[in-house]
């Protein structure tokens, strides 16, 4: 938990000390978001549902260095019954990114993000030694390393991150890579 709150402080120190010299640059900040279902053959036959979801606050330190805190994780639903298996993935940390060509509509990136991962999984039926129903939570670090593209739109206000992640730890498609997105709002 210290680790945690050392963390916080530091991505709060970060902000506050951009934001004090925010006001020479342009586009020099972005908002960046990703909330879909995770597509796979249970969300297809009616299992389980998956929701995956990111959000991240962007700082341009020059033109090819940015960073900035990030939140992301999902959620795993047994559609049959609500109440019986349910896990949760919460990661919080942040990033940082280096942008190959970023005056182009098409900027190669790579981008390390490091974060602390929240887990919990709760089920009212499986059966233990204890008796029926299983509940725990654990944390860890982890973190991906990610090659990627951003597409940017004509006037830059909005850009389109595909990258590919691979990490330390399993995604939600239960390997230690995985395609994903980010739609992002710069200003």
């Amino acid at each position: 938990m210290k680790n945690l709150r050392i963390l916080l402080s530091l991505v709060c120190l970060i902000f506050f000390a951009d934001m004090a010299h925010a006001q020479d640059r342009t586009r020099s900040h972005s908002i960046g978001i990703q909330i879909n279902p995770y597509l796979d053959s249970h969300l297809f036959d009616g299992t389980f549902i998956k929701p995956v979801f990111a959000g991240r606050f962007t700082f341009r330190l020059n033109e090819h260095l940015s960073l900035g805190p990030e939140v992301s994780g999902y959620f795993i639903h047994w559609k049959p019954d609500q109440k019986d298996l349910n896990i949760s993935d919460l990661n919080l940390g942040g990033f940082i990114r280096y942008s190959i060509m970023p005056a182009s509509r098409i900027n190669p990136f790579l981008e390390l993000s490091p974060y602390y991962t929240f887990y919990h999984f709760k089920s009212a039926t499986i059966q233990t030694q204890e008796g029926i129903g299983l509940e725990y939570h654990k944390a860890h670090i982890s973190g991906y390393l990610s090659p990627g593209i951003t597409l940017n739109s004509k006037n830059h206000k909005i850009s389109l991150d595909l990258m590919y992640k691979f990490s330390n730890k399993n995604f939600v498609n239960e390997s230690k890579s995985a395609f994903t997105y980010r739609l992002n709002f710069n200003f």
